[in-house]
């Protein structure tokens, strides 16, 4: 039976109807399972379950995998560069009690509307700013995060600032040693864009995992890749493989994706 729609998420904003906000315009819209996503121009932008233990995109999916595969600190304190509806700071906030999040957003509208949509943590554990997100790592102090990710897009493509050396090496220098960064790659074939980002990420970190969907890295098809490397170590990936191997779409893990 599908889910009723959960009171707590947006309650008062009309679904299917678009209203603008600082860099075009957003709705919300219902799906029969009981999720209810943000489009932001045109584009699937956030989930929103009622569950902060359900992520509806599969590339949050292996996020959440990247980070119990690499084991996170009892403390962690996380920059989300590009927050939209902040879904997976929802999730890794739940998820661990103790850590503290930083969503910032290019919108400077989002941040303002996001908190009366649903049942997010207050600050300091989720604080939510408007923010360039090159900006967001370049002024962090060094050493200072365990986890940084990046999930920005323009469209349905990452900007050109957030995927080059500039931020790659900020969001390095950000790192405490073994911390994370995680970074949500759209691609699609005969795109160059993911192959510079990509390159950008293995200029910075000594050793950048792929994972994402088999067809999508033979660069068959478009979608999403997430990039995760560690500072100053690796992944461990037999639990990542594990996940994949059971994952409900033939998902892969790779070393040498090149975008």
């Amino acid at each position: 039976m599908p889910r009723q729609r959960n009171p707590r998420v947006a309650p008062d904003v009309p679904r299917g109807v678009e209203f603008t906000i600082a860099t075009g315009v957003a709705e919300l819209r219902d799906e029969p399972d009981g999720t209810t996503f943000l489009w932001v121009n045109g584009v699937p932008s956030s989930p929103l379950d009622a569950d902060p233990d359900v992520l509806a995109f599969e590339y949050m999916r292996h996020l959440s995998a990247v980070v119990d595969a690499w084991g996170p600190p009892p403390r962690l304190l996380a920059l989300h560069v590009g927050a939209a509806a902040c879904a997976f700071p929802r999730h890794l906030a739940h998820r661990l009690p103790d850590s503290g999040h930083i969503a910032v957003d290019v919108d400077a509208t989002l941040p303002e509307l996001v908190r009366g949509w649903w049942d997010l943590p207050r600050a300091p554990r989720l604080r939510i700013r408007a923010q360039d997100g090159l900006e967001a790592v370049a002024s962090r102090r060094d050493e200072s995060l365990d986890l940084v990710v990046r999930d920005a897009f323009a469209g349905d493509a990452t900007p050109v600032a957030l995927a080059g050396p500039e931020w790659w090496g900020h969001a390095a220098r950000a790192l405490r040693p073994r911390g994370l960064v995680l970074a949500n790659v759209g691609t699609r074939p005969g795109d160059p864009t993911a192959a510079a980002d990509v390159a950008a990420a293995r200029g910075a970190f000594d050793d950048v995992a792929a994972i994402g969907e088999h067809a999508v890295l033979k660069g068959r098809r478009r979608g999403n890749v997430v990039l995760a490397a560690v500072k100053g170590g690796s992944l461990d990936l037999t639990p990542l493989r594990r996940y994949a191997g059971s994952a409900p779409l033939p998902t892969g893990v790779a070393t040498d994706w090149t975008g």
